[in-house]
């Protein structure tokens, strides 16, 4: 209904309906949903922009296992880049380098939802962002991302390499 109201497709174009039948969608854990909402918040399309709210949800999304489903799980790893980025560059919220490291530690897990290009091109990012961090932030790096996701990270080994 989110997109059937959203789009104007066999019912009037209604933002704000499309944005709360989004919404229930975002609350029972569809990732999709979560996203449109994400984006909403963002907008302020159908809602009132929010970055509070579009941080929470980015969050709730970033933290969500990758399904096999490449769209969903592009979605997913796309919110996490995108935390690490806002985070390091100080956009939409207060910069925060150790943050912006934990969410390209968490947007490691699954890059290969990216392009072998542009996982070349993150690399670089992450390395010049370290120079940001203290040492004992890179040695924490690791336990602090897997407390906020909630489980084991699983391709460090690969951080500083792009794969296919």
């Amino acid at each position: 209904m989110m997109m059937a109201y959203g789009n104007g497709d066999g019912v009037e174009q209604n933002f704000n309906k499309a944005f709360e039948y989004g919404m229930k969608c975002a609350e029972n854990g569809d990732g999709t949903c979560m996203w449109n909402v994400i984006n909403c918040y963002y907008s302020g399309m159908g809602v009132e922009k929010d970055m509070t709210e579009m941080l929470k949800w980015s969050t709730k999304l970033g933290k969500l296992e990758n399904p096999e489903n490449l769209t969903k799980s592009g979605n997913i790893t796309s919110v996490r880049l995108q935390l690490a980025q806002m985070y390091s560059e100080g956009k939409d919220f207060k910069q925060d380098f150790f943050k912006s490291y934990l969410w390209y530690l968490i947007y490691n897990e699954f890059k290969k939802d990216f392009s072998y290009i542009k996982q070349g091109q993150i690399v670089k990012e992450i390395e010049e962002l370290e120079k940001n961090l203290t040492v004992e932030q890179k040695e924490n790096g690791q336990k602090e991302a897997e407390k906020l996701l909630g489980r084991k990270l699983k391709n460090m080994e690969n951080l500083y390499k792009a794969e296919l």
